[in-house]
């Protein structure tokens, strides 16, 4: 069965505007490392392609007395100046004195124009306008053809849904650049405090080094008098120890040792280890029942150590015993 007249023509047409609306909506991604302007221009570019305009101007602001950006497409020669005052002018729109709402939802004006140069034409430029008011974002967009059908119904859904990508695509930049905006912000302030710091640091580095030096070298000194009041304070015993050699020398307290005596042989093969603790705890000055305390030991055994050591180094009284621990450095 043959197909209709025109069908042909119909299903080409449907393609290409399914086509078309496809790459509308695809336009946010591919904008979206590109600057507010960069968006501004491509949506006319894209419009003026898609469409088969003669001119086209665009107008995107943020709410609020926010920024302001501007477009400006004419295409081949320049475009009529009456034609750029009604784009320019936006009397296509309604709320701007233009006429009213067509079946579309948009704004039409016939405008007759004459080409730059030459005697009026008669041509009939229709320009279409769409506002757009988002809460982040409005736009005004008008665009011009020198069709008499110009806007059909399908160009003017291309055309909303290109102005509505383009205000998506706008805010997202818009977030970005802001959010670039402050990151850079942030990093100068640290790279600042950064600085700043290392400057301090090297300003004060000097100082406390110093400190460092003579935090150690008062250390050492303290030292260094610990030492010497040690050494001091045993000089006295010393003395002490020598005088009372040299006063019981020839008596029989002598310290001195006597001739083929025990001293002759060292006290760590003559006396066993308890015998030694005993004697230097009893040369100290302590009772039988001290030692016994302070070694844990019974009063009878700490009897019979003195009475074994007396016997190993020939003594038979305390004071002999003591002065034979101090002969020989038991304390």
């Amino acid at each position: 069965m043959a197909d209709a007249p025109g069908s042909t023509t119909v299903g080409a047409d449907d393609r290409r505007w399914m086509r078309d609306l496809g790459a509308m909506l695809a336009l946010p991604s591919l904008w979206v490392d590109h600057a507010p302007s960069e968006i501004a221009d491509g949506l006319l570019s894209v419009l003026v392609g898609v469409l088969r305009l003669e001119a086209a101007f665009a107008q995107f602001e943020v709410p609020g007395g926010g920024d302001r950006l501007e477009a400006w497409r004419p295409t081949g020669r320049p475009a009529p100046d009456s034609l750029v005052d009604v784009l320019r002018s936006g009397r296509a729109f309604p709320e701007s004195g233009g006429p009213e709402a067509g079946p579309t939802g948009f704004a039409t004006a016939a405008v007759r124009t004459a080409e730059v140069g030459a005697t009026a034409t008669g041509r009939i430029t229709r320009v279409a306008g769409v506002t757009l008011a988002l809460p982040w974002e409005s736009a005004r967009v008008l665009v011009a053809a020198d069709r008499s059908d110009f806007p059909t119904e399908r160009e003017t859904h291309l055309l909303r849904v290109a102005v509505g990508q383009a205000a998506i695509a706008l805010h997202t930049s818009r977030r970005l650049s802001a959010e670039q905006s402050a990151r850079r912000a942030a990093e100068r302030a640290l790279d600042r405090q950064t600085r700043s710091l290392h400057a301090l640091l090297d300003e004060l580095a000097p100082a406390l080094t110093n400190a460092t030096r003579r935090v150690r070298q008062a250390a050492k000194d303290a030292a260094e008098r610990d030492g010497a009041e040690r050494d001091a304070d045993a000089r006295p015993l010393v003395a002490m120890r020598e005088g009372g050699s040299a006063i019981l020398r020839g008596s029989p307290l002598d310290p001195a040792p006597p001739v083929g005596g025990a001293d002759d042989a060292p006290l760590d093969t003559t006396l066993t280890r308890r015998e030694l603790e005993v004697l230097g705890l009893l040369a100290q000055g302590l009772s039988n029942k001290e030692i016994a305390g302070v070694m844990w030991l019974s009063d009878r055994t700490v009897e019979r150590h003195i009475t074994s050591l007396y016997r190993k180094i020939g003594v038979v009284r305390r004071s002999e015993a003591t002065a034979f621990a101090l002969r020989h450095g038991v304390v």
